[in-house]
């Protein structure tokens, strides 16, 4: 039997396109946006990978219990692409919409998720206590056998950032690790919703000493500019949430440093288990990269998924050479350190400017 496989990217990094590519494949389970939206975009990861045991009920309650970011961007508007369910024909509200439903079953049973979601309740929240990895390992079986497939394959944006805590958890899993020029990831996580939510929670954590959307205290809110004050959740506004100031530079010192740890952390990974695609060389030639890759996860390449596959990619761009020459000066030197640390593997950038 193959081994699953675990996505990691730093998020906007082409790897929702790879969910929908590994959905096309007639023998993977493609489980899409679970962690991102099981932590609430990163917020609660020791919460839902923890290191003891969780008995089914709890396992349940991650999954199906909205959760306060992602609840407080739907509630106004704020809508990312990544989240798929069809509310209008759906029964939840933006407002209380389960993380497994903002994702993952939409993108494997877009015609009813909420048939699917309704069975995985009255299945999951009776498992046996275990440990947090082995609990999502039955979630992953439970869905590969009800529908069809063989082997699970995670893919979260910014899985990256909790690579540890995956490869501890999923020893046994093959890892695919997708790399995009740094420059262009960090323009798209400026402007995408579920990022600077991500940058405006930490901030406020930061500032507040403690989580603001989960703790009503604010002993220390005279510390918050007159910007943030106006995100917190009693005040937050879609016009607050779009007036934030977002620097693509700040974002590419993020990039460097998701990019340095999670590359430490693939380090202790045996080779022939990890395959490194670069977004680039994946919109350059997708015949060639889905075919390595195709090869990777199983024995033998299945010619009817790669010309499939290769229909979805498109030619991609890169905008970073579109900005004015400082601009782009500023944000090369703050992915430097990620560039660097993917050179001294191997892994070369696009050409510099």
């Amino acid at each position: 039997m193959s081994a699953p496989v675990l996505v990691l990217g730093t998020g906007r990094c082409g790897s929702t396109l790879l969910s929908e590519i590994l959905r096309d494949h007639p023998t993977i389970l493609s489980v899409s946006e679970l962690i991102a939206f099981v932590t609430d975009l990163g917020s609660r990861i020791p919460e839902v990978l923890p290191k003891g045991e969780v008995d089914g009920a709890t396992f349940w309650s991650w999954l199906a219990g909205p959760q306060p970011l992602q609840s407080t961007l739907l509630a106004h508007g704020l809508r990312m692409k990544e989240v798929i369910y069809p509310f209008e024909r759906g029964r939840f509200t933006p407002d209380a919409l389960p993380p497994i439903l903002q994702a993952t079953l939409p993108h494997l049973a877009p015609d009813d998720p909420d048939a699917l979601f309704d069975a995985l309740a009255a299945e999951v929240p009776s498992w046996p206590a275990a440990s947090a990895a082995d609990q999502y390992r039955r979630l992953f079986v439970w869905l590969c056998q009800r529908l069809g497939r063989r082997v699970w394959a995670e893919r979260s944006g910014g899985g990256l950032r909790v690579a540890p805590r995956l490869i501890a958890a999923f020893p046994e899993a093959k890892i695919v690790h997708l790399v995009r020029d740094g420059r262009n990831t960090a323009l798209s996580m400026a402007s995408h919703i579920g990022f600077r939510m991500a940058f405006i929670h930490a901030q406020l954590v930061e500032l507040l000493g403690v989580d603001p959307f989960r703790d009503p205290s604010r002993r220390d809110e005279e510390d918050l500019s007159d910007e943030l004050a106006a995100l917190l959740p009693e005040s937050f506004s879609k016009r607050a949430f779009e007036a934030f100031d977002l620097s693509p530079v700040v974002c590419g010192h993020y990039w460097s440093g998701e990019i340095t740890l999670g590359l430490n952390a693939l380090d202790a990974v045996a080779p022939e288990r990890l395959l490194t695609l670069r977004y680039e060389d994946l919109c350059a030639d997708p015949k060639a990269t889905l075919s390595h890759l195709g090869r990777f996860l199983e024995d033998e390449l299945d010619p009817v998924w790669l010309e499939v596959a290769a229909a979805r990619v498109g030619q991609g761009t890169s905008a970073w050479e579109r900005l004015p020459a400082r601009e782009a000066a500023e944000l090369d030197e703050a992915c430097r350190p990620g560039f660097e640390a993917l050179a001294a593997r191997g892994i070369q950038r696009e050409r510099p400017r």
